[in-house]
């Protein structure tokens, strides 16, 4: 009988010794993709780029701003910005701020049309990167044998910087920096006669 239990115990240890209880190596935690030992390895994702500025499309020309032209109709403004509060189609000359523009920017209409777009803040920059503030040294760099200067009005020493379209087409559109101590403090875009009017509607 001892010599049976004693043989019983050999084969048992033998059957063990002869079974592979290793893991297999895609279980080992070197070959996880999630593990410690690759997380340090793998490449990061890059960041999602920056939204442009509100500001980017929003450059004034004689000729308008972003989408807005001179001489649209309300309901071409409306379909270029979205609604526009407060518009009166039939006004000799009226202003509106249709809300998807930047702050400082209004629009004149004339009999249902649009006649200019005002500038009065600092942030919205004409085709040549003058805005609000600057001097106006830069305007007379920027567009050189186009400006022609007059005395302001209203304030001693200021003056009005009027630029010409280059266009052929629109020989009748105007940019006007008006400018007190040497800097810009307010401009404006748009058609002969209404952009050079010094008191807006009047």
């Amino acid at each position: 009988m001892r010599t049976r239990s004693v043989l019983a115990i050999l084969v048992a240890a033998a059957a063990s010794c002869s079974t592979d209880t290793r893991r297999p190596a895609s279980d080992t935690p070197q070959s996880r993709p999630d593990s410690a030992a690759t997380a340090g390895t793998a490449t990061p994702k890059s960041p999602p780029a920056s939204a442009p500025s509100a500001n980017t499309a929003w450059i004034v020309t004689p000729d308008g701003i972003g989408t807005i032209r001179v001489g649209m109709t309300v309901d071409e403004l409306r379909g270029a910005v979205g609604d526009i509060p407060g518009a009166n189609v039939t006004a000799d000359c009226s202003y509106v701020r249709p809300g998807s523009v930047p702050p400082g920017v209004s629009v004149m209409l004339a009999r249902g049309r649009v006649a200019r777009i005002d500038i009065d803040s600092a942030g919205v920059r004409s085709d040549a990167g003058v805005a609000v503030g600057d001097s106006a040294a830069k305007i007379a760099d920027a567009y050189a044998a186009r400006v022609r200067a007059t005395p302001h009005k209203y304030v001693p020493g200021g003056q009005y910087l009027t630029v010409r379209s280059t266009s052929p087409t629109d020989s009748l559109r105007r940019m006007v920096f008006e400018t007190e101590n040497g800097r810009v403090t307010r401009f404006r875009a748009g058609r002969v006669p209404e952009v050079e009017w010094v008191e807006r509607c009047g």
